[in-house]
């Protein structure tokens, strides 16, 4: 979803997808860190979250932390949807994204099972 929602804004060539599953890596997203470490957070519901909230709200504003945690509820319940159903990814999909998902080592998740 981020490599093509990128493309069309046409700013994949300044995004580093490994911020999305190191939080060391610069995204290239504004706010990336911030943000990647309020969904790690929220998901794995650490005691960091309480902070973090107030930090973006007080950096970025009370309407981006809305904004955050409705991206971060929304890909939580889009998982969590397609985990229990045990849905694979769709051929088109799991050709278009391997080199990205193999980049990324997606395929260590335990979802990656539901996809041959």
């Amino acid at each position: 979803m981020l490599r093509e929602s990128s493309k069309r804004s046409g700013s994949l060539d300044s995004l580093n997808l490994q911020g999305a599953v190191g939080p060391q890596a610069d995204s290239g997203v504004p706010h990336g860190g911030l943000l990647t470490a309020f969904a790690e957070a929220a998901v794995r519901r650490t005691d960091a979250l309480p902070g973090l909230r107030e930090r973006i709200a007080a950096e970025l504003g009370p309407q981006e932390l809305v904004d955050a945690a409705g991206v971060v509820a929304n890909f939580q319940r889009m998982v969590r949807i397609a985990d229990g159903c045990g849905i694979p990814l769709d051929e088109f999909t799991r050709d278009a994204t391997d080199d990205v998902r193999e980049d990324l080592g997606l395929h260590r998740f335990a979802s990656a099972a539901n996809t041959a």
